[in-house]
């Protein structure tokens, strides 16, 4: 009161008393403590002569700027994983042929030492393709999931030990659980359905980027908490799924330099990437984001330079139950019995080297390029064939289809869909009879389990020359 008013936020007064170029506001922002936006409109009192008096308007519209930056960021998000997710489809049927012709080559019991050491160089690259390849369908939000419930304060214990062996003395780690409203914060508060190795890969990418901030050491600290949104403007972030009351926090902080505010809104961006040259694809982070919104989650991250960063990364809770075990144990290797498989590929490479994979594994095999001709082939041979196999992603006759065929004709016939790009909710559609899905590359041994559990067959220990 009693003094001359210059200016609203970041803008001038001179400036918002003039006509804004378009629409009928101006927007003012101002910084401390946390930004705000606000929308300003200016009018003239017309009984004076001069102008002399002005009426202004402010409406603060602080999270609805939030809510457009957050829906082109991921309009955008979606629009390059859609295109990454086609290509990298194609990538995993040619690893897959790499990887099955490698590993049987591999185990001829003819071949030298140094041919199996130069083909374990060609394997283990193809795998690092393959981690690649997943990176980009975990970000496009194309990957196979499969969830259970999870507990996810031993998940993060287990983290903690292997971090605190594997990072340099000088970065101390912490571990805090907030107890939960229905307990004290132990063993079994923290249930969420999700995929146990997928977590596992958002947990280790967050740590190991915390890792990185710090040079020259300092904390890096893990938090679980509860949180609990009875009405949507008490949710942290705009979008937060409706329906769900109950969530899961995991806030994973470094003090770090932080990030320029100019570069949080593409962190999460494919090969995007802070780090030097060399030293980074820019694909972790966008990997953990497409594995966060695939688990039906969202992530935050909140920065202040020469401060540090923190991640919050937000699960839909379960009811509280038992303690849940983290990961499976792996399986011993399974060979058939001699049963009959049916395998629907149309790439005619990947399609062979799934059926000289599973004759090595001692079955015979049926292979067809596409639905119809599946269809005639189970026609011909229906009481030989126990299992089928099929891509799911095929001209003429797709994966989908042919299930629904097939389970017209023999709705206990059992169906391994092989795949790493499902569409939209395939898996909900496809549940009736199938027993397991496939994402490519397979790994031999992988393709064994999943085939042997599916038909029953004995477990078998791997004997030297016999695959």
């Amino acid at each position: 009161m009693g003094d001359t008013l210059t200016q609203l936020g970041n803008r001038s007064l001179a400036d918002l008393l003039t006509p804004p170029a378009e629409g009928r506001w101006h927007e003012a922002e101002i910084d401390a403590p946390m930004t705000r936006t606000f929308e300003i409109g200016a009018r003239p009192v017309e009984s004076e002569p001069e102008n002399q008096s002005w009426v202004l308007a402010m409406r603060e519209v602080t999270q609805e700027r939030q809510i457009e930056r957050q829906t082109r960021r991921q309009e955008r998000l979606a629009a390059v994983g859609q295109l990454a997710a086609g290509i990298a489809h194609d990538f995993r049927n040619i690893l897959a042929v790499i990887t099955l012709y490698t590993q049987m080559l591999m185990r001829m019991p003819e071949l030298s030492a140094e041919v199996v050491r130069r083909l374990g160089t060609v394997e283990h690259q193809a795998r690092r393709a393959g981690d690649l390849i997943q990176q980009i369908l975990d970000f496009s939000r194309r990957s196979v999931f499969e969830r259970k419930p999870v507990d996810l304060l031993p998940l993060l214990k287990e983290h903690v030990e292997l971090l605190e062996r594997t990072v340099p003395e000088n970065v101390e780690i912490s571990l805090i659980s907030a107890p939960s409203p229905n307990g004290v914060g132990g063993q079994g508060e923290y249930m969420v359905s999700a995929d146990p190795t997928r977590i596992q890969q958002v947990i280790m990418n967050l740590a190991l980027n915390a890792r990185d901030a710090m040079p020259s050491g300092g904390e890096l600290r893990m938090e679980l908490g509860w949180l609990r949104i009875v009405e949507p403007e008490d949710a942290p972030l705009p979008d937060m799924e409706e329906g769900h009351e109950a969530w899961v926090s995991i806030a994973v902080t470094d003090g770090g330099e932080g990030i320029a505010p100019d570069t949080l809104p593409h962190i999460f961006e494919p090969f995007f990437t802070t780090k030097p040259a060399g030293k980074g694809t820019g694909l972790g982070l966008a990997q953990v984001y497409g594995i966060v919104k695939q688990h039906q989650g969202c992530i935050d991250v909140t920065s202040e330079l020469g401060v540090g960063t923190t991640f919050t990364v937000y699960l839909p809770a379960l009811p509280v139950s038992g303690p849940q075990s983290g990961l499976d144990a792996a399986g011993a290797l399974i060979c058939g019995e001699g049963e009959t498989l049916l395998v629907v590929e149309d790439n005619p490479i990947t399609r062979r080297a799934f059926v000289e994979s599973l004759e090595r594994l001692n079955y015979q095999v049926l292979e067809a390029e596409n639905g119809r001709t599946a269809l005639d082939l189970y026609e011909q041979h229906r009481s030989r064939i126990g299992l089928v196999l099929s891509d799911l992603v095929m001209p003429g006759m797709g994966g989908r289809a042919l299930v629904r065929a097939l389970q017209e004709r023999d709705s206990e016939l059992p169906v391994i869909v092989l795949s790493g790009h499902p569409l939209g909710d395939t898996e909900k559609e496809m549940e009736a009879g199938v027993v397991g899905w496939l994402q490519k590359p397979v790994d031999l041994d992988e393709l064994a389990q999943v085939v042997g559990r599916a038909l029953g067959v004995g477990w078998r220990a791997a004997r030297s020359g016999e695959k």
